[in-house]
């Protein structure tokens, strides 16, 4: 499935339902009073995070999310249904952004012009309404060019946020009777659901983020060390879109996620090389492995090979330029001994501690797995029944 970290959907919530209008008609009971049950309430329209789900590809297929409406109210003081709530799974990690409502589309110039009418509220009472005639504008597959709001980040796993609540149901006319007015023959219609123009923006949440150059050898440590399959081939950006492997400790009790980052280039900071939308998956991660090519690091600039992301990272985000780094050499098959050596004695006489590797080899990957348990590994449970959840006791819905 592809990899999508962006989408833009339309959410609306269901209507109330109308009230009833009724009066009791039973046997010797010919004209008795009113006994209009309530209508019933829309469903609401609620975000949940799923720690199922790693992308948002399938709200780019369905643009629209429309919540049942309420069942309007029945004689004899029957109230109608409330409407089921409508949930919308995302990814663990997934922020929500509220945009501008579309402008009103203009009228097209082929139809005949007609009259404004002024809309007078009685009639209202008594117009029924098309819950399939106002469908939502369609959405652009690109960026609005609006400013969104910003509604809630989903971090947690079973987190739940109401974008939109439905409909009150509208009172029965059994709730209008008074001792001046005996048979109310109206009552109250349902109160109509909300729409919200939503973005949804995935930032992925991982232990250690695999930041570097292009054709750095990333998805190679990622393949070497976890069952994650990227595509890897020896040209410059054959990764495209984050990919995350799982590393399991010995103890069974502690994981790593480890996200292997798109290859940065000088400018991303501003969007070069999609920057923004590469540099935004490693704001959550606790460390940076920092991957150089060996053919990138000779020995008398064995550092300056990592100065450029550490620039584009520091000009993007002062904080991510002081996240602690485990910075490697990566490709050390391609060197020869004597090369191999100059370097680590260049790394040594700066005082710098450097990992040297071959991903595609597995030489000197064991000792850079265990800096990254040290570095971000979370501590192992003290007690057993601290190691997991509770199962009776799920997430509280909003």
């Amino acid at each position: 499935m592809r990899f999508v970290d962006e989408a833009w959907i339309v959410v609306r919530s269901g209507k109330g339902g109308r009230g009833a209008v009724s009066f009791r008609r039973e046997k010797f009971i010919p004209r008795g009073g009113p006994d209009g049950g309530d209508g019933g309430e829309g469903g609401d329209v609620v975000f949940r995070a799923n720690p199922d789900l790693l992308t948002l590809y399938d709200l780019r297929l369905r643009r629209i999310y429309e919540a049942k409406n309420g069942q309007g109210g029945m004689g004899r003081q029957k109230c109608g249904k409330a409407a089921d709530d409508l949930y919308i799974d995302v990814p663990v990690g997934t922020q929500l952004f509220e945009l501008p409502p579309l402008p009103a589309p203009d009228s097209f110039d082929d139809e005949p012009e007609e009259p404004v009418q002024t809309w007078v509220p009685e009639q209202a009472m008594d117009i029924a309404v098309d819950d399939e005639a106002d469908e939502a504008p369609a959405i652009e597959s690109e960026a609005p060019d609006d400013e969104p709001t910003f509604l809630v980040d989903m971090t947690e796993p079973g987190q739940t946020f109401i974008a939109c609540r439905g409909g009150r149901g509208g009172k029965g006319n059994l709730h209008f009777a008074s001792s001046t007015m005996r048979t109310p023959r109206f009552a109250q219609p349902g109160e109509p659901g909300e729409e919200r123009r939503i973005k949804l923006v995935l930032k992925v949440l991982a232990d250690v983020g695999i930041i570097g150059l292009p054709n750095a050898g990333k998805s190679t440590f990622i393949a070497a060390v976890s069952r994650a399959r990227p595509k890897i081939a020896p040209y410059p950006f054959t990764t495209l879109t984050p990919n995350l492997g799982v590393i399991e400790h010995d103890d069974a009790c502690r994981r790593l996620v480890l996200a292997d980052i798109p290859g940065l280039i000088e400018g991303a900071h501003l969007g070069q090389g999609l920057g923004h939308r590469f540099l935004r998956h490693v704001e959550r991660t606790r460390v940076l492995l920092h991957v150089v090519s060996a053919e990138d690091a000779s020995a008398e600039g064995v550092f300056e090979a990592f100065g450029v992301v550490d620039e584009e990272l520091r000009k993007f985000d002062p904080a991510l330029a002081e996240r602690p780094q485990i910075r490697v050499v990566n490709k050390i098959d391609l060197l020869t001994p004597e090369e191999l050596a100059e370097r680590k004695a260049a790394a040594k006489a700066a005082g710098e501690k450097l990992f040297f590797m071959s991903a595609l080899t597995g030489e000197g990957v064991e000792a850079v797995v265990e800096a990254l348990w040290e570095a971000a590994a979370p501590e192992a449970p003290e007690a057993e029944e601290d190691a997991w959840p509770d199962a009776s006791g799920g997430p509280e819905e909003i």
